[in-house]
């Protein structure tokens, strides 16, 4: 049976990572494999490996952009089964250069079953939206 407070301790783990700007804890909360889908394109994580090494650069991307303060701000978690539940995040990202807020939802699915806890998938259409509204050369030169 699904456990909620495990499900919201697992999202709390991701926050601790996000607000720290570790890209290898954030990694580790990844399924293998794990799926994104953003704006009609599809990015994957085969395994841990592809997973942290895909995250350094990214992670080290928001810090050259001023937007490594990235906190979770609201969390409803929605059973679908047993064993998932649809996570909705909503983040927002404090500005370096003071700056108004950004403040997005992202939709993760949380398996929980005897391997332990992690996402498969994520939906980020708003962050990457959001980004991009605040620094529209932020996706420059990023592959996929």
């Amino acid at each position: 049976m699904l456990d909620l407070e495990r499900a919201r301790a697992f999202v709390d783990s991701y926050d601790r990572a996000s607000r720290a700007g570790d890209p290898i804890a954030l990694a580790d909360h990844y399924g293998e494999p794990y799926t994104s889908f953003t704006l009609g394109r599809v990015g994957s994580f085969a395994d841990r490996e592809t997973a942290r090494a895909q995250m350094i650069p990214w992670m080290r991307r928001f810090r050259e952009f001023g937007l490594d303060d990235i906190r979770l701000a609201h969390c409803d978690l929605v059973p679908v089964s047993d064993s998932f539940c649809l996570c909705h995040l909503t983040f927002e990202i404090y500005p370096r250069d003071g700056g108004a807020p950004l403040r997005f939802l992202n939709i993760y699915g949380l398996r929980q079953d005897a391997a332990g806890q992690r996402f498969e998938f994520a939906i980020s259409d708003n962050e990457i939206a959001a980004l991009l509204r605040h620094r529209p050369e932020f996706m420059t030169g990023i592959a996929g």
